[in-house]
Protein backbone atom coordinates (compact mmCIF):
# COMPACT_ATOMS: atom_id res chain seq x y z
CA UNK A 1 0.00 0.00 0.00
CA UNK A 2 1.13 3.54 -1.00
CA UNK A 3 0.92 5.66 1.73
CA UNK A 4 -0.18 9.48 0.33
CA UNK A 5 -0.12 12.93 2.62
CA UNK A 6 -2.43 15.67 1.84
CA UNK A 7 -0.92 19.22 2.46
CA UNK A 8 -3.69 21.92 2.43
CA UNK A 9 -2.62 25.18 2.13
CA UNK A 10 -5.00 27.44 4.12
CA UNK A 11 -2.47 30.62 5.39
CA UNK A 12 -3.43 33.27 2.48
CA UNK A 13 -5.30 36.55 3.96
CA UNK A 14 -7.49 36.87 0.62
CA UNK A 15 -7.26 40.44 0.65
CA UNK A 16 -8.92 41.13 -2.27
CA UNK A 17 -12.15 39.99 -0.69
CA UNK A 18 -11.85 43.38 1.43
CA UNK A 19 -13.30 40.68 4.48
CA UNK A 20 -12.51 41.21 8.02
CA UNK A 21 -11.19 37.23 8.49
CA UNK A 22 -9.16 35.46 5.76
CA UNK A 23 -12.21 33.77 3.37
CA UNK A 24 -11.43 30.56 4.32
CA UNK A 25 -13.44 31.10 7.32
CA UNK A 26 -16.26 32.81 5.28
CA UNK A 27 -19.36 30.97 5.40
CA UNK A 28 -20.30 29.39 1.91
CA UNK A 29 -23.79 27.51 2.30
CA UNK A 30 -23.79 26.49 6.12
CA UNK A 31 -20.14 25.60 6.30
CA UNK A 32 -16.60 27.63 6.33
CA UNK A 33 -15.02 27.52 2.83
CA UNK A 34 -11.77 25.46 4.17
CA UNK A 35 -14.22 22.80 5.45
CA UNK A 36 -15.42 21.72 2.06
CA UNK A 37 -11.76 20.65 0.59
CA UNK A 38 -10.87 18.97 3.89
CA UNK A 39 -14.17 17.02 4.52
CA UNK A 40 -13.84 15.56 0.85
CA UNK A 41 -10.28 14.83 1.67
CA UNK A 42 -11.46 12.90 4.92
CA UNK A 43 -13.83 10.69 2.84
CA UNK A 44 -10.97 9.93 0.27
CA UNK A 45 -10.35 6.44 0.65
CA UNK A 46 -7.08 7.09 -0.86
CA UNK A 47 -5.94 9.78 1.75
CA UNK A 48 -4.05 8.54 4.63
CA UNK A 49 -3.30 11.89 7.08
CA UNK A 50 -3.81 15.78 6.09
CA UNK A 51 -1.41 18.68 6.79
CA UNK A 52 -2.99 21.89 7.33
CA UNK A 53 -0.64 25.03 6.95
CA UNK A 54 -2.54 28.19 8.97
CA UNK A 55 -1.53 31.76 9.33
CA UNK A 56 -0.32 31.62 12.36
CA UNK A 57 -3.22 34.28 13.94
CA UNK A 58 -5.60 31.83 12.60
CA UNK A 59 -4.54 28.63 14.03
CA UNK A 60 -6.90 28.81 16.84
CA UNK A 61 -10.29 28.94 14.38
CA UNK A 62 -8.75 26.53 12.03
CA UNK A 63 -8.25 23.90 14.86
CA UNK A 64 -11.78 24.83 15.92
CA UNK A 65 -13.01 23.81 12.42
CA UNK A 66 -11.05 20.32 12.19
CA UNK A 67 -12.53 19.48 15.68
CA UNK A 68 -16.22 20.99 15.06
CA UNK A 69 -16.37 18.80 11.27
CA UNK A 70 -14.33 15.68 12.57
CA UNK A 71 -11.56 15.66 10.56
CA UNK A 72 -9.99 13.18 11.81
CA UNK A 73 -6.83 12.75 9.22
CA UNK A 74 -5.48 15.70 10.35
CA UNK A 75 -2.45 15.08 12.05
CA UNK A 76 -0.78 18.66 12.11
CA UNK A 77 -1.76 22.10 11.78
CA UNK A 78 1.16 24.10 11.07
CA UNK A 79 2.10 27.49 10.60
CA UNK A 80 2.36 29.25 7.28
CA UNK A 81 5.45 31.81 6.06
CA UNK A 82 4.98 35.10 4.04
CA UNK A 83 4.07 33.61 0.28
CA UNK A 84 2.13 30.37 -0.47
CA UNK A 85 5.65 28.62 -1.78
CA UNK A 86 7.11 29.23 2.06
CA UNK A 87 4.09 28.28 3.19
CA UNK A 88 3.73 24.64 1.56
CA UNK A 89 7.49 24.36 2.32
CA UNK A 90 6.40 24.52 5.95
CA UNK A 91 4.19 22.15 5.66
CA UNK A 92 6.44 19.54 3.52
CA UNK A 93 8.86 19.73 6.76
CA UNK A 94 6.72 17.87 8.68
CA UNK A 95 6.03 14.97 6.36
CA UNK A 96 6.75 11.47 7.65
CA UNK A 97 10.14 10.12 5.40
CA UNK A 98 8.61 7.33 4.75
CA UNK A 99 5.42 8.81 2.85
CA UNK A 100 5.11 7.70 -1.02
CA UNK A 101 2.63 10.61 -2.50
CA UNK A 102 1.77 14.25 -1.03
CA UNK A 103 -1.10 16.03 -2.87
CA UNK A 104 -1.11 19.93 -2.12
CA UNK A 105 -4.09 21.47 -2.24
CA UNK A 106 -5.52 25.24 -1.94
CA UNK A 107 -8.06 25.54 0.87
CA UNK A 108 -9.72 28.34 -1.19
CA UNK A 109 -10.92 25.68 -3.93
CA UNK A 110 -13.85 24.01 -2.27
CA UNK A 111 -15.32 21.92 -4.75
CA UNK A 112 -12.90 19.43 -5.30
CA UNK A 113 -14.16 15.52 -6.03
CA UNK A 114 -13.27 12.50 -4.80
CA UNK A 115 -12.88 11.58 -8.91
CA UNK A 116 -10.44 14.65 -9.08
CA UNK A 117 -8.45 13.17 -6.02
CA UNK A 118 -8.85 9.41 -7.28
CA UNK A 119 -7.31 10.39 -10.54
CA UNK A 120 -4.55 12.58 -9.53
CA UNK A 121 -2.72 9.68 -7.03
CA UNK A 122 -3.68 6.81 -9.73
CA UNK A 123 -1.74 8.95 -12.23
CA UNK A 124 0.62 10.26 -9.94
CA UNK A 125 1.46 6.74 -8.88
CA UNK A 126 2.72 6.35 -12.74
CA UNK A 127 4.03 9.82 -13.15
CA UNK A 128 5.68 11.17 -10.05
CA UNK A 129 4.02 14.66 -11.21
CA UNK A 130 0.39 15.16 -12.11
CA UNK A 131 -1.51 18.37 -12.34
CA UNK A 132 -5.11 18.87 -12.77
CA UNK A 133 -5.98 21.72 -15.05
CA UNK A 134 -9.02 22.73 -17.69
CA UNK A 135 -8.44 23.67 -21.13
CA UNK A 136 -8.70 27.86 -21.40
CA UNK A 137 -12.06 28.49 -23.43
CA UNK A 138 -11.56 32.29 -23.59
CA UNK A 139 -9.00 34.05 -25.95
CA UNK A 140 -5.99 34.79 -24.10
CA UNK A 141 -3.99 37.96 -25.19
CA UNK A 142 -0.34 38.68 -24.08
CA UNK A 143 -0.18 42.54 -23.12
CA UNK A 144 2.38 44.82 -22.34
CA UNK A 145 2.77 47.33 -19.29
CA UNK A 146 0.37 50.33 -20.92
CA UNK A 147 -2.22 47.01 -21.41
CA UNK A 148 -1.16 47.34 -25.37
CA UNK A 149 -1.98 44.06 -26.85
CA UNK A 150 1.32 42.10 -28.23
CA UNK A 151 -0.05 39.16 -29.70
CA UNK A 152 -3.21 36.68 -28.99
CA UNK A 153 -2.29 33.26 -27.63
CA UNK A 154 -3.52 29.98 -29.09
CA UNK A 155 -6.31 29.15 -26.45
CA UNK A 156 -5.71 24.99 -28.13
CA UNK A 157 -2.20 24.80 -26.39
CA UNK A 158 -2.78 26.46 -23.12
CA UNK A 159 -4.69 24.95 -19.90
CA UNK A 160 -5.95 26.88 -16.19
CA UNK A 161 -3.84 25.10 -13.38
CA UNK A 162 -5.88 23.91 -10.62
CA UNK A 163 -5.11 21.76 -7.45
CA UNK A 164 -4.82 19.02 -6.47
CA UNK A 165 -1.26 18.69 -7.66
CA UNK A 166 -0.27 15.17 -6.84
CA UNK A 167 3.96 14.70 -6.28
CA UNK A 168 5.95 11.57 -5.54
CA UNK A 169 7.47 12.89 -1.85
CA UNK A 170 11.20 12.63 -2.14
CA UNK A 171 10.79 14.88 -6.01
CA UNK A 172 8.72 17.80 -4.63
CA UNK A 173 11.27 17.66 -1.47
CA UNK A 174 14.11 18.08 -3.40
CA UNK A 175 12.13 20.59 -5.96
CA UNK A 176 11.64 23.00 -2.36
CA UNK A 177 15.09 22.68 -0.92
CA UNK A 178 16.38 23.90 -4.69
CA UNK A 179 14.71 27.06 -3.58
CA UNK A 180 14.94 27.78 -0.07
CA UNK A 181 16.53 30.64 1.31
CA UNK A 182 16.06 32.46 -1.88
CA UNK A 183 13.49 35.24 -2.52
CA UNK A 184 11.71 33.04 -4.71
CA UNK A 185 7.73 32.72 -4.93
CA UNK A 186 5.68 30.74 -6.58
CA UNK A 187 2.02 30.26 -6.82
CA UNK A 188 2.34 26.58 -8.53
CA UNK A 189 4.32 23.74 -7.01
CA UNK A 190 4.32 22.06 -10.36
CA UNK A 191 6.69 24.78 -11.72
CA UNK A 192 9.48 23.50 -9.38
CA UNK A 193 9.03 20.24 -10.12
CA UNK A 194 9.51 21.34 -14.10
CA UNK A 195 12.56 23.65 -12.49
CA UNK A 196 14.22 19.57 -11.79
CA UNK A 197 13.92 18.64 -15.56
CA UNK A 198 10.95 16.67 -14.40
CA UNK A 199 8.07 16.25 -16.48
CA UNK A 200 4.25 17.02 -15.43
CA UNK A 201 1.41 14.78 -16.70
CA UNK A 202 -1.84 16.91 -16.86
CA UNK A 203 -5.30 15.23 -16.07
CA UNK A 204 -8.72 17.24 -16.36
CA UNK A 205 -10.09 18.82 -13.10
CA UNK A 206 -13.15 20.38 -13.28
CA UNK A 207 -14.61 23.92 -14.24
CA UNK A 208 -16.34 23.65 -11.12
CA UNK A 209 -13.14 23.80 -9.41
CA UNK A 210 -12.24 26.82 -8.79
CA UNK A 211 -10.58 29.13 -6.39
CA UNK A 212 -12.10 31.73 -4.66
CA UNK A 213 -10.33 34.68 -4.98
CA UNK A 214 -12.86 38.03 -5.51
CA UNK A 215 -15.81 39.09 -4.41
CA UNK A 216 -17.52 37.01 -7.56
CA UNK A 217 -16.13 34.32 -6.82
CA UNK A 218 -17.67 34.37 -3.58
CA UNK A 219 -20.66 35.21 -4.79
CA UNK A 220 -20.67 32.28 -7.18
CA UNK A 221 -19.37 29.95 -4.74
CA UNK A 222 -21.88 30.70 -2.41
CA UNK A 223 -24.59 29.76 -5.40
CA UNK A 224 -23.23 26.58 -6.10
CA UNK A 225 -23.26 25.41 -2.03
CA UNK A 226 -27.06 26.63 -2.30
CA UNK A 227 -27.95 24.73 -5.13
CA UNK A 228 -25.83 21.75 -4.48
Amino acid sequence: MKTVLAIVAAAGSGNRLRKRIPKLYLKIGKKPLLAYSLLCLERSKKIDQIIVVSARRYMKLTQRIVRDYNIAKVRKIVAGGKTRSESVNNGLKHVPPKTDLVLIHDGARPFISQKIIDTCIKTGLRYKAVICAVPCVSTIKSVDEQLKVITTLNRNMLWQVQTPQVFDYKIIKRAYQMVEGKKLSFSDDSALVEKLGHKVKVVFGSYLNMKITTPEDLKLARAIADFS
